[in-house]
């Protein structure tokens, strides 16, 4: 089976799970609960990549503690933003939701008015990053789940040097892609639904959520406005 075949499967995937959740009942309830499933799926499939990878002698770097890529923009799609300030209100105190919206606030006047190809140069800490480690672990986006490397040594000498287009991390490329198609089939799905979906960098996107005030409830609603 050849590359693009593989992709169709997983996009497929990512499109049918949106739909057995969502195809009867659109709500923020069961919003929250397709979301959680299509992470779920991915953590699976993760696991046992992870697994087959440590057998076949290519174990993967990532462990707790580093954070190269944490300092790398990320960008992030509407509902995941909405997910992930769920989280947000439910786990952590006022004070930390506060210290997070003022580090995301301070970066947004770093990335906002970038172009892309800039935006990716930018290393500064995501706002959700405390003592090198991820404040939201449990719901953070799919681009953060599926960013594993082969190699630490290499995330750092990217971090080191942003610019230079002979440094790059070696990345695994199956996970990569089979959580873009996923996520790319389950947006495909909500776009068909009615919703409006936009993606930007964790950044912009969860300041400007928090800004507006905008919950999963209100974004589930829209559609029928």
């Amino acid at each position: 089976m050849d590359q693009t075949e593989i992709d169709k499967i997983f996009y497929r995937d990512g499109y049918r799970m949106a739909q057995s959740y969502l195809d009867q009942e659109l709500s923020a309830v069961q919003m929250g609960e397709a979301i959680s499933a299509l992470y779920s799926a991915m953590d699976e499939l993760l696991e046992a990549f992870l697994q087959r990878a440590g057998a076949e002698g290519q174990p993967v770097s990532c462990n707790l503690g580093c954070a190269w890529c944490c300092h790398q923009e990320v960008f992030a799609i509407t509902h995941e933003f909405l997910f992930l300030n769920a989280y947000v209100q439910k786990h952590l105190s006022k004070a930390e939701r506060d210290a997070v919206l003022e580090r995301a606030r301070e970066k947004v006047k770093i990335s906002m008015n970038l172009s892309v190809e800039e935006q990716l140069k930018i290393r500064s800490a995501c706002p959700f990053l405390e003592s090198n480690s991820c404040m939201v672990y449990e719901a953070r986006p799919m681009a953060c789940r599926i960013y594993l490397s082969a190699s630490e040594s290499s995330c750092k000498k990217e971090y080191d040097h942003p610019s230079d287009k002979r440094s790059f991390p070696g990345l695994f490329d199956f996970p990569l892609r089979a959580g873009r198609m996923m996520n790319e089939g389950f947006v495909a799905w909500l776009k068909q639904a009615g919703l409006q979906v936009s993606e930007l960098p964790i950044e912009q996107g969860y300041s400007s959520m928090i800004t507006l005030g905008q919950t999963m409830k209100e974004w589930v609603n829209s559609k029928h406005q």
